[in-house]
């Protein structure tokens, strides 16, 4: 469940820098993110040629970009972050091989933990979402991720399923590692949207989760029957904050709050999930989040 917290005490020089700091970085941020958008649009011009040097080039433009994110996170706000591996030997394929990475989804600042674990991992540039569909409009970011091939859905299974099976043809010969992050929950976690998954869960003879919302199971099923050979590993990762600490929002981070985090690792070979069947994938999933 999420913990109440108070309300972190700003320093006056956290409430006079902070909105400095926004105006700088915004500014730099949008400014970069449109050069290295035109860069992106210059570079298709090597599609035809290669694609495995197009997408080289693309995921190192895409780090240029998102590396001030994660400035953002472990410099400016102070924001640690350990990852802590299930079995210490698997950190040493940590960047070195294709992976699913499967995120919790309790806190608004989830996403930036992922990319700066992929940062540490050397997959940033490379990384790879299941986002809305109308990301892809979204000025700079969302422009980058048309050039990325991330793969946006439209919460229509028909053209998501068409969305996902054309990915898997694409990005499984990637030339370079990639991590696809996926919050498999669809939504962040609220009591609210608790209280519903419960219900939910309870009338379907589902598993009711303590601490996650259910999972969407649909499109992680074709993934991992889909991604097989191709995709080396499932990383279930597991994010957490300092109880104790202030709140994992991204307003503390732009105040300079440097917030405690852990991210617990488990590595699955993919070969190891069940895809006989639409169900027994199913289920492995909601073992996988029972065992969060």
């Amino acid at each position: 469940m999420i913990e109440e917290r108070e309300t972190t005490k700003l320093t006056l020089c956290q409430k006079i820098t902070a909105p400095i700091f926004l105006i700088v970085f915004g500014y730099q941020f949008l400014l970069s993110g449109l050069i290295v958008n035109l860069l992106q649009l210059v570079t298709c011009l090597i599609w035809p040629f290669s694609k495995q040097w197009y997408r080289r080039i693309i995921a190192a433009l895409c780090y240029i970009h998102w590396s001030q994110l994660v400035f953002f996170v472990e410099w400016w706000s102070g924001s640690e972050i350990t990852a802590i591996a299930e079995y210490p030997d698997d950190s040493k394929h940590y960047g070195k091989e294709h992976g699913i990475a499967i995120l919790n989804h309790m806190y608004e600042v989830d996403w930036l933990m992922g990319w700066t674990l992929c940062e540490r991992c050397g997959t940033l540039g490379s990384s790879k979402i299941y986002g809305k569909k109308m990301l892809k409009y979204v000025p700079i970011v969302g422009w980058a991720w048309i050039f990325a091939e991330v793969i946006f859905l439209e919460r229509n299974w028909q053209k998501d399923k068409e969305a996902i099976t054309k990915a898997m043809q694409n990005l499984g010969n990637f030339p370079i590692p990639i991590w696809i992050l996926l919050f498999c929950e669809g939504t962040r976690f609220t009591k609210e949207k608790h209280k519903a998954s419960l219900e939910y869960a309870k009338s379907k003879g589902l598993p009711q989760l303590k601490y996650h919302l259910l999972p969407r199971s649909k499109g992680f099923v074709l993934s991992a029957e889909g991604f097989k050979g191709k995709i080396q590993v499932i990383y279930d990762c597991v994010i957490g904050f300092d109880k104790d600490g202030p709140a994992p929002t991204i307003m503390n981070m732009v105040h300079g709050v440097p917030l405690q985090a852990e991210m617990h690792i488990r590595r699955i070979p993919l070969e190891d999930v069940p895809t006989t069947t639409e169900e027994e994938c199913s289920q492995w999933l909601y073992r996988m989040y029972e065992h969060k």
